[in-house]
This record gives structure tokens, C-alpha cells and sequence, in this order.
């Protein structure tokens, strides 16, 4: 009989382990706790029949990049992408822009004044990107990929360490020569993480998400984020797995230190003789009986921080929204909030537990280069600041700060405004336990929870100290996003321990 395998989530990672243990041979289920497969992976008409909106990820640079999911050719299971030529626009006030374009030279003409250190850094940077994206992306402690980076930038390295190190805010002073407008375009980017300007290591975040944009592009998929989660649904039940919804795990069981399965909600336990868990790491705290961790791991687990939390807007519009600024009508991103000033004090205001008076927002046009996300002539609207996770305001004045502040870029823009839905991070976080206080990311970006204390050294391969019990998910390395790499590394950590040869993808003839 065939080793029993349980994953616990079918969000990317659970779907990409699932597919690899499955692949090799295993009796493979895969438990989620909501009613579809998906995670942060999906796609819903939210507004009205027709137009198609994805409640959490939107735009997946990291897919694109990310080894895990391309050697997976999931366009063989009827995925397609859609790569905007205009990856990101960033107005400001006076109604001027700056746009990342996929051509640096495009880019460059926007910047300005500017544009000649963007030039200069894309130079050094860009036919470095894929083994920079493999390198974060790469089980700890990677060697290659950082060798062949130490070499190719030789005397550049100290400088572009520290660089890296440092905040985005200083990191981009530093490329624009003290530009404080280009500044505030690299650091929008930075925001997707929850981490403010200021912060440090939030200048690789902005850094590394501009470069894919020229490197890999920020695709999506054709039809909403749901046709990415559907081909790997396809992939996984091709190779034989299973995937069982509203299947809400409420124990690991753990007898004599050893996994021995788990128990639903509603009492039905599962006999396994291995589980990985890609739920975040307080979750998995709770899951796991007293006594099952060292009282240090446990504490690290129970103790884990998570950021700010995203309060999604969607919306089915008449018509396109009418920017002021002409770079963000032909945008596929438009991150809004203006000046660098403003972008630190809306992140300061939520970091400190405030909704922010103008809330720094990423803002996604799909409809306008995936035309099947809405009816013809009609438009989808894509919406996020980040807030607190508990606040005192009610909802809908929450959500009038948000319209506040896209009217200010966007003059007119309500009146287009069809229909809308509103995703506060308690709805969230009800829906998906896993996303506590309805963060996406597994738990914040800061310095102390990066690499080997993602989330704690003990489960920095992807193994716990508990025997059959692996780790996946947002809250290890690599942390949160589209990409299946902790999935991908947790499926191959139980495949050695078994002695069985884990799948690979097959080389291109």
C-alpha cells in the first residue's frame, strides 16, 4: 500500500506539493477548509454576472519567475497569461505619472532627470534577474545562484549588499540621485509587502518587483487568478491526488512523537502516515496538540507577527476610470497615494494601528488587457489599501477613504461605478483561517522573520521536529505570493526522508 499523504491547504503550495507526492507514487488528499480550491488563488464574480474579480492576488510577477510553477507548463492544462507591455503606473498630484514599462528604455524616458540611474542599475541587474528570482527562490542555504551573482557583480557587491539591506527610501535617494519623485515610484512597489519606506530590507522588496517587471513582466491569468488555481486542480488530480473541500483540519494528531494523522471539525479523523501543512505559522501552533513542539518553537510559532492587512474594494464600472495622469489609462497597476511623503504616512498610520486619513493603494485594471473579465464595453476595478487588522471605524467609512482618495487621481470615477463589494480583513480571515487578521502574507516581512527565521530554524528545510510532519505555506521561506516553493520543497523533503525519487520536470527536447 501506498504511503498515505495528507496536505493541509490548497492554496498554490498545498497544490503544488500535492501534485509532486502524487506524481511519485503516494496516496495523495489534499483538506481545505473553504468551499473551492484556491487560497489567495482565485477568481469570483463579486459585483454583477459577468465581470470577474479576484479577491486576493491580482497580478503574480512571481509565478512568472518562480521555477516551481513553470517547470509544472500548466498552459498545458489550458492556462493562459496575459503580460501588460505597461506593467505599472504611479501618478501624483499635479497629474504628471511615472510608468514601468517592459522595455527599460520606455522606463527611462518616464523617470526624467531620473531615468539615467534606472539605466544604469538595469544594466548591472537585468541579465542578472533570473539568477537573483532562483536564489531568494532556492532552499536555504542556497550556494549557486549567490556564487554566480558574487561573480558577476565583483566589486559592485558591497555596495549593492548594502543597498539591498537597506530601505527603499534610501535605496532609491541613492539610484535618482536624491529624486525624491522617482524615490516614491520604487518604493509604491515595496508597499505590496505591508513594509513602509522606511523600513529595513524593504529596498530588495521594491527593487526586485521593478526588475521582474522588466525581467518576467507582473502577468495574470486569462480569465481571473481561479484558471491558475484550476490548472493545478487539473494537474494534481491528473497525477491522482484528491482534493476535498470544506474539510476544516481542527487537530494534528501526534501520538508518542509521531504524526498520526489528523482530526476534522465535526470529529472524522484521518489516518496519515505523513501531513504538510501549509497553513500560516500561528495556526499551525494551535493545530498542534500541547507538548508536541519544544516550548521554544512553540512560543516562536504562538508569537509570530503578522503586518497590516489589505481592505479590498472591487468594482464593475461602466467604463475605464478617468486618470488624470494619461500613464495609468494604459496601465495595468496603478499604485496611488502620490508623493514619497505620503506613501510613509499612510504606512506609519496603519503600522501603528490607524486606519490612514489617505490610504496608500494598489490599484488593478485587468479588465483593460484580459477583456474576458467583463462584459463588453464594461470594466473590472481591483482596489487595496493597507489597515490595521482590528480598527475602531466602521466599514464603510473605511471604504470612503479608499473612494477619497482614488477621486483625487481620478476625477469623476464614481459615477462609472456599477456595482461594488467590499472584503474587510475580518471577512477575510473568516473565510481563511490560515490568513490571520486577514494579512496575506504569512506573517510580516520585517528583517527578523526573513530566511532562517521564516518562521523559526527548526523548519527552515521544510521539516518539523515532529516525524511525518512537513511545513509549506506564506509563513516559510520564501514567504508569501504565487510562486509553490515551500510546497515544491516540502513535497521533496518527504520524498528523501522516504528514500523515493522525487518528480522532476522533464528536460525540453
Amino acid at each position: 500500500m501506498n504511503p498515505r499523504v495528507l496536505v493541509v491547504g490548497a492554496g498554490s503550495n498545498g497544490l503544488v506539493a500535492a501534485i509532486h507526492l502524487a506524481a511519485a507514487g503516494l496516496d495523495v488528499t489534499v483538506l481545505e477548509h473553504g468551499a473551492a480550491p484556491g487560497g489567495g488563488a482565485d477568481s469570483r464574480e463579486l459585483t454583477l454576472p459577468g465581470f470577474v474579480h479576484d479577491p486576493h492576488a491580482g497580478f503574480v510577477p512571481m509565478a512568472a519567475a518562480s521555477p516551481a510553477i513553470r517547470e509544472l507548463e500548466l498552459e498545458r492544462e489550458g492556462l493562459e497569461w496575459r503580460n501588460p507591455p505597461v506593467v505599472l503606473a504611479h501618478p501624483f498630484e499635479d497629474g504628471t505619472a511615472i510608468a514601468l514599462h517592459r522595455d527599460v528604455e520606455a522606463t527611462v524616458a518616464s523617470l526624467g532627470p531620473a531615468g539615467p540611474g534606472w539605466r544604469a542599475a538595469m544594466r548591472r541587474w537585468l541579465p542578472l534577474a533570473t539568477p537573483l528570482v532562483e536564489s531568494l527562490l532556492a532552499p536555504l542555504p542556497p550556494v549557486r545562484g549567490p556564487l554566480r551573482l558574487a561573480a558577476a557583480l565583483r566589486g559592485d557587491l558591497p555596495e549593492w549588499t548594502r543597498r539591498m539591506l537597506g530601505s527603499v527610501e534610501a535605496l532609491g535617494l541613492d539610484l535618482f540621485d536624491g529624486d525624491r519623485r522617482a524615490t516614491a515610484w520604487l518604493a509604491a512597489s515595496a508597499q505590496h509587502t505591508g513594509l513602509g519606506p522606511w523600513t529595513t530590507v524593504s529596498g530588495a522588496f521594491g527593487f526586485i518587483l521593478q526588475l521582474l517587471g522588466h525581467s518576467h513582466g507582473w502577468p495574470l491569468p486569462r480569465g481571473g487568478m481561479g484558471r491558475l488555481t484550476a490548472a493545478l486542480v487539473g494537474r494534481a488530480e491528473r497525477e491522482g491526488a484528491r482534493i476535498r473541500c470544506e474539510a476544516t483540519v481542527e487537530t494534528i494528531l501526534v501520538r508518542g512523537g509521531r504524526l498520526r494523522g489528523v482530526r476534522l471539525a465535526g470529529g472524522e479523523e484521518l489516518p496519515a502516515d505523513a501531513v504538510v501543512s501549509t497553513v500560516s505559522a500561528g495556526l499551525l501552533a494551535r493545530l498542534l496538540p500541547p507538548g508536541a513542539l519544544s516550548p521554544r518553537l512553540e512560543r516562536r510559532l504562538r508569537a509570530w507577527r503578522y503586518g497590516t492587512a489589505p481592505f479590498k474594494l472591487d468594482y464593475a464600472l461602466s467604463g475605464p476610470v478617468p486618470w488624470t495622469a494619461a500613464e495609468p489609462r494604459e496601465s495595468a497597476v496603478v499604485h496611488v497615494g502620490g508623493d514619497l511623503d505620503a506613501f510613509a504616512a499612510a504606512a506609519y498610520a496603519a503600522g501603528r494601528g490607524d486606519v490612514p486619513e489617505r490610504p496608500a493603494l494598489v490599484v488593478g485594471q485587468q479588465s483593460l488587457v484580459d477583456p474576458t473579465r467583463a462584459p463588453e464595453g464594461r470594466h473590472t476595478l481591483y482596489v487595496y489599501g493597507h489597515v490595521p487588522q482590528r480598527y475602531d471605524l466602521d466599514d464603510q467609512e473605511v471604504a470612503a477613504r479608499i473612494e477619497a482618495q482614488l477621486e483625487r487621481f481620478a476625477p469623476g470615477w464614481a459615477r462609472l461605478v456599477l456595482a461594488r463589494a467590499v472584503r474587510a480583513p475580518w471577512q477575510t480571515e473568516r473565510e481563511n483561517p490560515s490568513m490571520v487578521g486577514g494579512e496575506l502574507g504569512g506573517g510580516s516581512y520585517e528583517l527578523d522573520q526573513q530566511l532562517v527565521f521564516r518562521p523559526a530554524p527548526e523548519l527552515v528545510r521544510y521539516r518539523a521536529p515532529v516525524r511525518g510532519l512537513y511545513v509549506a505555506g506564506a509563513s516559510t521561506h520564501p514567504g508569501g505570493a504565487v510562486h509553490g516553493v515551500s510546497g515544491r520543497g516540502a513535497a521533496r523533503a518527504l520524498l528523501s526522508d522516504r528514500r523515493l525519487r522525487p518528480w522532476r520536470a522533464p528536460r525540453a527536447p
